[in-house]
């Protein structure tokens, strides 16, 4: 998902355009890491979104995340579907 179509989908029209860009930048950031530099990579930008006080609500991640996956390759839907699996199981 190298596009930014995604940001101007209808859905998101409630979120703040900077957290937006936030993880836009993220998704370019982030490409190309293998997962072993993903998790300090992560950690990292975590860091950084509490130093730039931005953080997302429950709601603004649930739609973020179907929007994500809605513009996304089958491949990618799946990575992500791992990623958040490992997050909600805490591993």
């Amino acid at each position: 998902m190298a596009n930014q179509d995604w940001m101007q989908d209808a859905s998101l029209k409630d979120i703040d355009p900077s957290k937006l860009d936030f993880l836009q930048k993220l998704v370019f950031e982030m490409n190309g890491l293998s997962d072993k530099e993903k998790l300090p990579f992560l950690l990292a930008l975590a860091n950084r979104a509490k130093k730039e006080n931005i953080s997302f609500t429950q709601e603004e991640m649930e739609s973020i995340i179907a929007v994500l996956k809605k513009h996304s390759t089958p491949e990618e839907v799946r990575r992500m579907d791992m990623m958040l699996q490992k997050f909600r199981s805490g591993k």
